[in-house]
């Protein structure tokens, strides 16, 4: 019986995901509505067993989850959609992994699903994938040793992106994200505030802007901080389509004709960036964090977002699997698999990871 379920195979990042289960040696199975389609995915990917589910069915993925001890969910946005992965879970009880980025919906997980995933005795794992598994890290080794740090962490990221990281985008640019402000949560949103980020070399000192990035929901997790801000690095464009277009945005998507609008537009990109973009595109994240103990810098950067998405799903769902596992509740990335895990998975990954501290 297979250890591991991969729901929303035949996706962008679904499909990713399998070759790098199938080529870590991973005992999985992938569902989907589509047999067909998930058929043709199991050839190429050592013939895992095929098993049909859709969402907003959760008695039939329930059904799938037989016999499996992980679900990784790829099926977004996940604010719309994601539910039914994490409904079947909890009944099946089986640990969850998502790769989302929605800050939103983690925040709905960690407070209506918590207790629920604790009494069952599993982990539920929202963003397992890039960027939050990047992010988590370099949070947790820049506060490493600091009582009531405090935070920021800015993202510089490649532009080209799947038309389901497209979809969850235009609900995270819109939504309500939290910061942490003398310990307390905080409401922020796109654009708030503006800074100047001493992103390391070769990109050097960036503009950025305030965002509401999935981190600041999760870091606050496990990590003691007396104040944490998440940002964005821009360029001008972007910088005066989040000041300008942002309102647009919140009114042509207030009613189902403008979301309906955005939806269809959505819908004729193209399903995802090639192998030549994927590859190209080079990111970095740095988390700087200072107390009355001193100061830490940590940045992390790479290439190939969709990429490391599958590879940290399939290295998470693998570290769930083994015996001894014992993390139950909603858990960061870094809370379920360890820092010291990921260090290793970096390393693999051509992923650098440069500390700057004070001495």
């Amino acid at each position: 019986m297979p250890d591991i379920l991969l729901f929303g195979a035949t996706g962008y990042t679904g499909r990713l995901t399998a070759h790098a289960l199938a080529r870590r040696g991973a005992d999985f199975a992938i569902a989907g509505r589509s047999r067909e389609r998930l058929e043709a995915l199991a050839a190429e990917t050592g013939n895992p067993d095929v098993r049909i589910a859709a969402v907003g069915d959760v008695d039939a993925l329930v059904a799938a989850l037989r016999d499996v001890k992980v679900m990784i969910t790829c099926v977004g946005p996940f604010g719309e959609l994601g539910w039914t992965a994490v409904d079947a879970a909890l009944r099946a009880r089986v640990h969850y992994i998502d790769s989302t980025g929605e800050g939103t919906f983690i925040r709905q997980m960690i407070d209506t699903r918590m207790e629920a995933a604790r009494n069952a005795g599993i982990a539920m794992v929202s963003a397992m994938g890039f960027d939050e598994v990047p992010a988590d890290a370099a949070a947790t080794i820049a506060t490493e040793g600091m009582k009531a740090a405090d935070l920021v962490l800015t993202y510089a990221m490649p532009t080209a992106g799947s038309r389901g990281t497209v979809r969850s985008a235009v609900g995270i640019i819109g939504s309500e994200g939290a910061w942490v402000a003398d310990g307390e949560r905080i409401p922020i949103r796109a654009g708030q505030e503006q800074r100047w980020s001493p992103m390391p070399p070769p990109l050097g000192p960036k503009p950025a802007v305030a965002f509401p990035l999935a981190e600041g929901q999760l870091a606050p997790l496990h990590l003691n901080l007396h104040s944490l801000k998440t940002f964005l690095t821009t360029d001008p464009m972007t910088k005066q389509l989040i000041r300008f277009g942002l309102p647009v945005l919140k009114l042509v998507t207030g009613n189902a004709a403008g979301r309906g609008a955005v939806k269809a537009v959505v819908d004729r990109l193209p399903e995802g960036p090639n192998d030549r973009q994927r590859h190209k595109g080079r990111w970095t994240i740095l988390a700087e964090a200072s107390s009355p103990d001193g100061w830490r810098n940590v940045a992390l950067s790479g290439r190939d977002v969709y990429g490391l998405t599958a590879e940290f799903l399939s290295a998470g769902a693998l570290a769930l699997t083994e015996p001894g596992f014992d993390v139950t509740g909603v858990v960061s990335p870094v809370q379920a698999v360890g820092i010291e895990r990921w260090r290793k998975e970096f390393v693999d990954l051509d992923v650098v990871v440069d500390t700057y501290e004070q001495r």
